[in-house]
């Protein structure tokens, strides 16, 4: 599923002066542009019901968190790869300033790898990209350089920022009404798939005992 559009969970929005606006990324945002992480919507299209369980958007899939089902997760692809955001539906993120953004997004990238959405994805990532955003509020993380890095809600994932007055992005789009359910890995395919992702031999005993 090949997608070309900007990324929804990014929003255009006015400030002061009614000439300038600004792009923000909302406090929940991961890209998953780490070489070898994959993102498999067809296993959301192929296995729940558009509209009651999803939400088709332009450019990828909205649905109810795990973490919190009040809470919005959009999974869309732009130029600069796949990205999940999780927050209040249509609700920019100065008003969204009570939600623990590390461990709702921490909780949902655990649910999507479990359940075959996101692959190639360690535990180590998913622990180092929700401590990145419970150490830098409002800043994204994505892969830069070869490891998983902060960066400002202003800036573009090439580095490019633009000045800002006090907005935000929102999560623009509809909830579906039920929660979304989808075939879980056996417990071969998580070991199965740990072992892959470990470079270390002395870690590998930590994928006989992670609780995913």
């Amino acid at each position: 599923m090949k997608l070309f559009y900007p990324a929804v969970v990014v929003v255009l929005l006015s400030f002061a002066c009614p000439t300038a606006a600004c792009i923000v990324y909302g406090g929940g945002v991961v890209y998953l542009n780490k070489p070898n992480i994959t993102v498999n919507l067809s296993v959301v299209t192929e296995n729940a019901n558009a509209s009651a369980n999803y939400t088709l958007i332009q450019n990828g899939v909205a649905f109810r968190s795990h973490y919190n089902e009040s809470l919005a997760v959009q999974i869309t692809e732009d130029k600069w790869g796949w990205s999940v955001g999780v927050g209040v539906a249509g609700e920019p993120s100065p008003q969204q300033q009570n939600i623990n953004y590390s461990e709702a997004i921490e909780a949902e990238l655990n649910w999507l790898w479990a359940h075959k959405v996101i692959n190639g994805t360690t535990p180590e990532d998913i622990k180092a990209i929700s401590g990145l955003l419970s150490n830098n509020p409002h800043h994204y993380v994505m892969w830069k350089n070869g490891s998983w890095t902060a960066m400002q809600n202003n800036c573009f994932p090439d580095g490019s920022c633009v000045r800002c007055g006090p907005a935000g992005a929102s999560l623009n789009t509809t909830m579906p009404p039920y929660g979304l359910e989808l075939p879980e890995r056996s417990d071969d395919e998580k070991i199965e798939a740990c072992l892959a992702g470990l470079s270390l031999l002395l870690l590998i005993p930590t994928c006989f005992v992670l609780n995913f």
